[in-house]
């Protein structure tokens, strides 16, 4: 039954986050639509695809919304707003962070050379591939890797004093973890 629930609850927290974002979307359509309208209207333009017409120009406009969004986010001071936004919606929507930790867990490298540090933790003598989540000056979370793909893992948070922390890329790590460890004394030696 655990596994059943498990699957509802995942599915959940993907549809509720799907729901809002069509429903956000549909809902900019048709205002864009209603706005555009007269203009279009007005231009005759409505006559080239017929009843298609408002919805193709309404979908282009939002493509070009967009992409003058993204060449915005290049600059700084835009992409920390957008970072303090995100941060206050994920705390009143919990299954987007849940779907943005799942899209992390995948650890494509891009994703994860900008978000999580790859690491060798030295754990009590013992050395696992590590991703830095979070830290603070004395305490730090990481993704400890259980397995060969660095899908599978576990949590810790712990203490800075009682752990150490070898620097790794991430595909040191990746190449390391696939070879079932070959390679990963060469990072401890070093």
């Amino acid at each position: 039954m655990t596994g059943l629930k498990k699957t509802f609850i995942r599915g959940l927290a993907l549809a509720v986050p799907l729901a809002i974002l069509f429903y956000v979307f549909f809902r900019a359509l048709h205002i864009i639509e209603k706005f555009i309208s007269p203009l279009v209207i007005k231009l005759g333009i409505r006559r080239i695809l017929g009843g298609a017409t408002l919805t193709v120009l309404a979908l282009l406009l939002i493509v070009l919304v967009i992409l003058l969004l993204g060449l915005l986010m290049k600059i700084s001071i835009v992409s920390g707003i957008r970072q303090k936004m995100e941060d206050i919606i994920l705390k009143f929507i919990p299954s987007l962070n849940y779907l943005r930790l799942m899209e992390a867990d995948k650890l494509d490298p891009s994703h994860s050379q900008n978000t999580w540090k790859p690491v060798l933790l030295n754990s009590g003598g013992k050395f696992h591939a590590a991703f830095i989540v979070e830290e603070t000056e004395t305490m730090i979370t990481l993704f400890v890797s259980k397995g060969t793909t660095l899908k599978e893992g576990e949590i810790l948070t712990t203490y800075k004093k009682d752990i150490a922390i070898i620097p790794a890329s991430f595909d040191q790590l990746n190449k390391f973890s696939k070879a079932f460890g070959k390679g990963f004394i060469s990072l401890v030696e070093n």
